[in-house]
């Protein structure tokens, strides 16, 4: 038993034991399994693309990267509930994490069940454990602690955002001046001074200068947009203004703050940018946008802005991806920027509100009206909530605010709820008053408006949210503000009743090449109206200047006479308005002067922007009016007895313009004003000025003299007068002017210049000096020195038709007539009487080609120039190119009726046009009247040798000498000698088919010579016109040319230079079936299509050559094609040809051409009605003549495409 008994305790033992054992086996296989399992789901990620996640708008680095687990999205515990504000445990002993933020989540790795506030929570994978990290699907994170949850598949991103409302939004929209914490309200004021008000005692306090809008408070924060180095910045504050920084060092126009993160459009309003709060972290988010202040805003990890590109109200990530229109393309029956169309005005979590400011319509064709809207953010639903647009809108949790306009100028602030139901006016403004903000701050409300017409002024008013209340702000924040308005407002009424001080004026001006030191000595005797200043220029040098009511004297040391002008009464105050005179006692002043003093002076002394004191200030100063300023730092020393101002020290912080760095930099310059002797200083116009005085005197009487030769045509001896003028008067500014002009009468231009350079140092403020000298270096040849003069002339007076006449003329002889012509019309629009501008500009679309619009122009002007000479034969002349001699003659003769004794030159033209006309008595008859008049002027001399070969010549003989004289292919031999002389000795009695049978003896198998009678001739002698078909469309000028009789280039010309846009369109010439014409038609219509080029030349049958020529002028096609077949040829194929090789956009469509490279010439006989194209000569295009080869063209047509349809089809789409 014994031993029973002791086997059978061994054996409890043992049993115990085994189960011990067997129970960690089962533990550690459990673990093992659990661990298996865990690295298993770690091992079934989908992908391995790079996971991004934004925890609250800001990218999340994890040690472990998220993971995708049987297409679940899996990421770190630790990093996105720390980013959430959440606490992170972990229980090593338990294994489990713990997340509390309110809500208290407990996961543990490998288990798909959580516990939510002891709740269990079943996940879709279960948690898993990498390296020392858990992670859980990122839809838990959602739904475990109430943040919201979105997945971007395209960029593989998620976006974990606690759902927040920004209320602080509307304020930011209205403008951003005005935030507040728990102890103070923050405004800025409309001189751009951040202040802030103690919310328990009303106490103001300045924080800072130069701010302007989009306040936000974030912790010991403020952020805003302020002026840095003269631009709008991105700046934070410190709540008691001790530290200022720049934040984004970059022009701002507008920004938000979200998330702890900075957004800011650029100054161009298109692009919208992020930075963190430090502005070491920026990036790019969107472009194309109208992000305009008040335009655009951020909630929930959205960006809310009005798409430029989509015409639509869209939304972005924060990062810049997943772009997405919530509203349908919103488009105006009139075309007009979008952002003029629609504004957004605010958002809550459930709804952005925007303004139409039109009737549009969506793509969808659903129209809206004028007025507000709000679009669902959870349905996407659009409701009207009031017909009138608000000017401004706020809102707080329940109501919106509203300013509409009632009637013309009345105002009412309105509120409503915010599906537009329960309308109540809370506040009507005074009439003309202009609302501008709302401002919300728990049941407070402040609003601003605009008061007052001519200098309107921004007001700032406060009452609670149901229009109790009413009350104005008075911007009092200085420390002394009492006191130093007493102590200015009796200084100046001291200043202001002095009789007489001076003043030394000591400036130290700090640029970019150093520093310079100017030194003034002032007197002013009020009673005689008497200013004197000594500016010390060098030692040894000054500058004097006495003030006698509005006469103004003034001279430099060495100089023995003044310098004389008449100022107005304006500029006379100007000169005599020192900087005392605008020191007052405005709030300005008092709130920004601390007050100090000490036994004998009261000390005031303050930093600030001073917008008003420096705009009145400034021309006193003599700064620039584009100068920005920073800031104003201000010291008076004011006698405690007198109450006269004995100094006054400003310190002006500027900036410079941006430099290659993009950077600016900063200068100061110090202005110190010491006053002494009040009342006791005498003051008299020394002697010398009577004696410049008399000199000026005789000075104006020898230029008056001299200007009475100058119109008189006596140029020399005009000059000789203005010598004297400024012998006796060196600084007779009118005489040198006057010789200038007198010596480029003369054509002596460099002297001129030298003249006129004297004028403009004594008046640089007539800035019209630049385009007189611009005209004498336009005489001189020099044309780019005379359009950069008249460019000069322009920077400083837009309306100087000398310099817009001097460019139209240097535009002009460039030959780009387009430009000319706009410079002309521009003169004319500054001064329609005058006549150089309308010379010029008929000028100009004589040269360009365009002889309808200029004999239109002349017919409009003629009126008021009594039938000017010079554009009545610009008109005849206009006539002729279009082929018009009598209406010509008519208007020769106009001429010729202004002067019918003597104006043999017109007399000689009507001859001429007679003549060519072939009515030789009335020919004979002018030339008679000119002869006896003027014998040896060198076109009559010839003319009456032409009219005597006419008169004593007869038909058939003139006939017979043209053909000899001009037919390519005349070969004298006795059977044509026979044919000549039968015709010959018909006389004058001689037929058209005489004539005709002449010419088919003649020509024998010449096809190109032709004899053209009845209707045809009729056609040809008529000058209709010469297309038979042409078609335009937005894209394409098609135009059929049948052949090249006179005046079919001057028709080609004027009809493309009417062609709207030609460098976007395609030209089409059709030139199949074009066998005759003229080698000179052709020449100008290449002159018109053409660069400046030699497209051609010809070769008579004497061997001469003749050149053809294109100017620099020329219109421009996006591309020609050429329509051509195997009778095109002749001068149709010269035009081809030379198309071809001078322009690199042109493509001969069609069938080879005939290879006739010769040109005609046309005889006319008006009296029997017949006219003889022969051929006269060769032409050859750069050497090349295509006489019996033809020209390939560069896309064939087949027989299948007889209309050339496919072909051309072929040639556009290419």
């Amino acid at each position: 038993m014994p031993q029973s008994k002791k086997s059978g305790m061994i054996s409890e033992r043992t049993i115990c034991m085994n189960i011990v054992k067997k129970s960690v086996s089962i533990l550690l296989v459990f673990i093992l399994l659990v661990a298996t399992s865990a690295q298993v789901l770690a091992n079934q990620n989908s992908t391995t693309d790079e996971i991004s996640v934004y925890v609250n708008d800001t990218k999340i680095s994890f040690d472990v990267s998220p993971i995708f687990v049987k297409s679940r999205t899996m990421v770190p515990i630790r990093g996105v509930f720390e980013a959430l504000g959440a606490k992170v445990d972990w229980d090593n002993y338990t294994q489990t994490v713990t997340i509390t933020r309110g809500t208290e989540v407990r996961v543990q790795p490998g288990n798909r069940v959580a516990m939510v506030d002891n709740s269990p929570y079943i996940m879709d994978v279960p948690a898993v454990g990498i390296d020392g990290r858990i992670l859980v699907p990122v839809r838990f994170i959602g739904e475990a602690i109430g943040a919201n949850v979105d997945w971007v598949n395209k960029t593989k991103t998620v976006f974990i955002n606690d759902i927040v409302e920004q209320k602080e939004i509307g304020n930011i929209l209205n403008g951003g001046k005005f935030a507040a914490d728990n102890a103070y309200n923050y405004f800025i004021s409309p001189d751009g001074v951040l202040i802030r008000e103690n919310i328990m005692t009303k106490v103001m306090e300045k924080i800072a200068d130069n701010i302007f809008y989009d306040l936000h408070i974030l912790n010991d924060w403020i952020y805003c947009i302020g002026r840095d180095k003269g631009e709008n910045k991105v700046i934070r504050i410190k709540k008691n203004g001790s530290e200022r920084e720049v934040v984004v060092n970059k022009p701002v126009n507008s920004m938000q703050v979200s998330n702890d993160w900075i957004y800011y459009s650029d100054i161009n309003n298109k692009t919208l940018y992020r930075t963190n709060l430090d502005g070491s972290q920026t990036h790019k988010i969107i472009e194309n946008g109208y992000f305009l202040e008040k335009n655009w805003f951020i909630q929930n990890g959205w960006i809310y802005y009005v798409n430029k590109d989509a015409q639509a109200i869209s939304r972005v990530r924060v990062d810049g991806s997943d772009i997405r229109n919530i509203t349908n393309k919103l488009i105006s029956p009139i075309s007009t920027d979008a952002s003029n169309l629609y504004r957004l005005k605010i958002i809550d979590k459930n709804s952005l509100y925007f303004a139409i400011y039109s009737n549009i319509t969506d793509i969808n064709r659903k129209q809206y009206s004028p007025g507000l809207y709000s679009y669902s953010l959870e349905d996407g639903d659009i409701t009207k909530i009031a017909d009138k647009i608000p000017l401004a809108v706020n809102m707080d949790d329940e109501w919106l605010y509203l300013t509409v306009q009632n009637f013309e100028n009345t105002y009412s602030l309105m509120r409503c709820k915010k599906d537009g139901t329960e309308v109540f006016t809370i506040n009507e403004y005074k009439k003309n008053d202009i609302p501008q903000d709302i401002y919300i701050n728990n049941s407070s409300i402040y609003y601003t408006l605009m008061r007052g017409e001519e200098t309107p002024n921004e007001l700032l008013f406060y009452m609670n949210s149901y229009g109790e209340g009413v009350q104005q702000y008075d911007w009092v924040y200085g420390r002394d503000f009492y006191a130093v308005q007493d102590l200015i407002s009796k200084t100046a009424t001291a200043h202001r009743t002095l009789n007489s001080y001076q003043t030394t004026k000591n400036y130290s001006l700090e640029s970019q090449e150093g520093t310079t030191n100017i030194t003034y000595e002032v007197s002013i005797n009020r009673s005689r109206d008497l200013f004197y200043q000594k500016q010390s220029i060098d030692e040894n040098n000054a500058l004097e200047i006495w003030l006698d009511k509005e006469q103004l004297y003034s001279k430099q040391t060495q100089e023995t006479l003044w310098n004389i002008s008449t100022v107005s009464k304006y500029e006379a105050n100007m000169f005599k308005n020192q900087i005392f005179d605008y020191i007052q006692s405005s709030k300005e002043l008092c709130n920004n002067l601390s007050l100090n003093e000490n036994e004998t002076y009261y000390i005031l002394s303050g930093t600030g922007a001073f917008p008003i004191l420096m705009s009145n200030i400034s021309g006193v100063l003599g700064l620039d009016e584009d100068l920005i300023y920073d800031l104003i730092h201000l010291e008076l020393k004011i006698d405690k007895q007198k109450k006269y101002i004995e100094e006054l020290d400003i310190y002006i912080t500027y900036n410079s313009q941006v430099q290659e760095n993009d950077d600016r930099k900063q200068y100061t310059n110090h202005y110190q004003f010491i006053n002494s002797n009040f009342n006791t200083i005498y003051l008299n116009i020394p002697y010398s000025v009577n004696q410049t005085i008399r000199a000026m005197v005789d000075a104006d009487k020898y230029t008056e003299q001299g200007i009475q030769k100058y119109n008189e045509g006596k140029f020399e001896e005009a000059i000789q007068l203005f010598d004297t003028a400024i012998a006796t008067y060196n600084r007779a500014s009118k005489a040198y002017l006057n010789k200038g002009n007198a010596l480029y009468e003369l054509g002596k231009y460099k002297e001129a210049i030298l003249s006129i350079n004297q004028y403009h140092e004594l008046n640089p403020s007539d800035t019209d000096v630049f385009a007189l000298l611009g005209n004498c270096y336009l005489k001189m040849g020099n044309l780019v020195k005379a359009e950069e003069l008249g460019k000069e002339t322009l920077k400083h007076n837009l309306r100087s038709v000398r310099a817009y006449d001097l460019l139209g003329t240097v535009s002009l002889l460039n030959e780009e007539y387009s430009t000319a012509v706009e410079y002309f019309q521009k003169a004319l629009s500054l001064d329609n009487n005058n006549y150089s501008s309308h010379m010029n500009l008929v000028t100009t679309l004589y040269r360009m080609g365009n002889y309808t619009q200029c004999i239109n122009m002349i017919d409009n002007y003629i009126r008021y120039f009594s039938y000017d000479r010079d554009m009545l034969y610009m008109k005849a002349q206009s006539l002729l190119n279009q082929g018009k001699p009598n209406q010509a003659i008519r208007v020769y003769e106009q001429i010729l009726d202004r002067n019918p004794a003597n104006d043999f030159v017109t007399m000689t033209y009507i001859a001429r046009e007679y003549e060519n006309l072939q009515n030789y008595a009335k020919a004979s008859e002018y030339a008679e009247r000119a002869k006896a008049i003027y014998p040896d002027y060198h076109l009559l001399k010839y003319l009456i040798d032409n009219i005597s070969y006419d008169l004593s010549t007869t038909g058939s003989q003139k006939l017979v000498d043209f053909i000899k004289k001009n037919y390519l292919y005349y070969e004298k031999n006795q059977e044509i000698e026979n044919i000549f002389n039968e015709i010959i000795k018909k006389g004058n009695i001689f037929s058209i088919e005489d004539a005709k049978i002449l010419v088919d003896k003649v020509k024998g198998d010449d096809k190109l010579s032709r004899f053209i009678s009845g209707l045809d001739y009729d056609y040809f002698i008529n000058n209709y016109s010469r297309y038979k078909n042409v078609k335009q469309d937005e894209n394409h000028v098609y135009v059929k040319i049948d052949d090249f009789h006179i005046s079919t280039g001057v028709q080609f010309t004027e009809f493309i230079l009417n062609i709207q846009n030609p460098e976007d369109k395609t030209l089409i010439i059709d030139l199949r079936d074009n066998s005759c014409g003229l080698s000179d038609e052709v020449s100008k219509i290449l002159d018109a299509l053409l660069p400046e080029c030699n497209p051609g030349y010809i070769i008579d049958r004497d061997g001469y050559i003749t050149m053809y020529s294109s100017g620099k002028w020329h219109t421009s096609f996006k591309k020609i094609g050429i329509l051509v077949n195997e009778n095109t040829a002749s001068s149709a194929e010269l035009l081809t040809l030379s198309l071809k090789t001078f322009a690199d956009n042109v493509t001969i469509i069609g069938k080879k051409t005939a290879g006739e490279g010769v040109g005609q010439v046309v005889y006319i006989d008006r009296n029997r009605g017949f006219a003889i194209y022969l051929v006269n000569h060769y032409w050859n295009v750069l050497n090349e003549n295509i006489d019996g080869k033809g020209i390939n063209p560069d896309i064939f047509v087949d027989e299948n495409d007889p209309d050339y349809t496919k072909a051309i089809d072929n040639f556009l789409k290419n």
